[in-house]
């Protein structure tokens, strides 16, 4: 297999950095980050950390806009994929899910800024929120035009959604770190995050739908 071209090294050093700096906000938050110690833990010197991304404020920018972006953009393709409004909400929530599941490091640092007030949030990652919310707001006018779900807020639906599995996630990682955590905690959460994903689908989606419509399986809702 032949050497690295410039440009893929560049690609690989990009990465690293954000990989690293994202573990390090989750650690430390924006405020106790520092980029010598994201320098130092990715084995990439301040200059190049400067050149190629920018100062901690752009580089706490990069890592969030990314995942909270990519998430914008799949929710948004997938949403308009599913074909009825059921189908869409549970899209929308499995994708929440999915997304919180595959990036361990977003609840720490997501729950920090909610406690600080948001104080070091990215405009551009709000402008993404405001993007997969307005998802779900098309998911769930749909439902209520259809005549099959009842009026909902879409920001208490994602607030639902979205911190309840950012707590999940919290209290998942508690219970895998600390031995001395009760057999009653362990049973609580044996089913994993798939489960939880699950039955957030499934008590909202009988919250929400009016009586007399029917579900994905064609069945009645009493």
């Amino acid at each position: 297999m032949g050497s690295l071209t410039i440009q893929e090294k560049r690609h690989e050093t990009v990465r690293k950095i954000l990989d690293t700096a994202i573990q390090v906000f989750a650690e430390l938050g924006f405020a106790g980050a520092r980029i010598d110690d994201i320098a130092q833990r990715s084995g990439v010197n301040k200059a190049t950390i400067y050149y190629r991304i920018g100062d901690k404020e752009a580089l706490y920018t990069r890592v969030l806009h990314e995942v909270f972006a990519d998430t914008a953009e799949r929710l948004m393709r997938n949403v308009k994929e599913a074909k009825t409004p059921e189908e869409k909400l549970r899209t929308y929530i499995r994708n929440i899910v999915q997304t919180i599941g595959k990036n361990p490091y977003l609840p720490p640092i997501f729950l920090r800024e909610l406690a600080s007030g948001g104080r070091s949030f990215p405009g551009v990652v709000l402008n993404d929120l405001s993007q997969i919310i307005g998802a779900l707001m098309v998911s769930l006018k749909e439902g209520t035009e259809k005549g099959e779900f009842i009026e909902t807020s879409p920001l208490t639906l994602h607030l639902m959604v979205a911190g309840g599995t950012l707590l999940f996630r919290t209290i998942e990682s508690i219970k895998e770190n600390r031995p001395e955590v009760t057999k009653l905690i362990k049973q609580v959460f044996q089913g994993g995050l798939g489960n939880f994903g699950e039955e957030i689908e499934n008590i909202i989606l009988q919250g929400i739908k009016k009586k007399g419509s029917k579900d994905s399986r064609g069945r009645g809702v009493e």
